[in-house]
């Protein structure tokens, strides 16, 4: 064996080495026990498409390790970091995914599978959150709709967590808008806002509004995918104030 070839043998083990280390988590609900409701559409097997191009992306090639994985009535609101002890859900991981319908019900809210109007013992609010990502977790990816038309209150959940991507409109299914996302962030080491910009605005048109929230500035600027290049200093001590960019795709 060369020696440069033993050298690029060593370097690409010592990179999974490292990339083993972070760790990635993953909720869908796609499958929904009162479908029967009007704009509450069966999601069916979307969300199961696109936990399987994260998978793919963040555990084969990245060679990160997946800290959970639930689906449909398994997924609880402890999943989303709802707690300050015990089980902290996504906060437990350095990346979040999330596919499922976002409702604007008396603020917006993450629907759970026995969601029902009105009610909220099934949902996943910003108020359950505020002041509670203050582990692990850098980045939280919400493919859902609307969830950040209320981003002054998602905001709240940045305690030492960098950002929130998502939408303020409906959005659509999309594997191409995951592939996308990632092939910006791991094989092309772009930041998290630039590599999100460019995948809506790849993926979808002007009837899509997607937005970002981040803690800080420097976050905003500089954070990159763990292991994909730098990333900024979780804010401390926490304060009150966020960047947030919306833009039409």
């Amino acid at each position: 064996m060369s020696n440069i070839l033993a050298l690029f043998i060593c370097i690409n083990i010592l990179a999974m080495s490292n990339a083993s280390a972070y760790e990635y988590s993953v909720t869908v609900v796609d499958d929904y026990e009162n479908d029967w409701l009007p704009y509450f559409d069966d999601l069916t097997p979307h969300g199961q498409e696109e936990y399987e191009r994260v998978e793919y992306w963040l555990h084969d090639v990245a060679g990160w390790s997946e800290e959970f994985y639930n689906k449909d009535a398994a997924v609880v609101k402890s999943d989303f970091g709802t707690s300050n002890s015990g089980y902290k859900g996504l906060d437990e991981a350095d990346f979040h995914f999330h596919f499922g319908h976002g409702i604007d019900d008396i603020g917006t809210e993450l629907a759970l599978h026995d969601w029902l109007p009105g009610v909220n013992y099934y949902d996943v609010r910003a108020q359950d959150v505020a002041d509670k990502w203050d582990q692990d977790n850098e980045w939280v990816f919400l493919h859902s709709c609307h969830i950040l038309a209320d981003e002054d209150d998602w905001a709240d959940a940045l305690r030492y967590s960098h950002g929130i991507m998502g939408f303020t409109t409906g959005t659509r299914v999309s594997t191409s808008l995951i592939n996308r996302f990632f092939t910006n962030t791991i094989n092309n080491d772009c930041k998290m806002t630039t590599s999100f910009y460019k995948a809506t605005k790849d993926t979808y048109g002007a009837d899509v509004t997607a937005a970002i929230i981040t803690d800080n500035i420097d976050q905003w600027n500089t954070d990159h995918l763990n292991g994909q290049g730098p990333m900024a200093a979780s804010e401390y001590p926490d304060d009150s104030e966020y960047c947030y960019l919306s833009w039409e795709c």
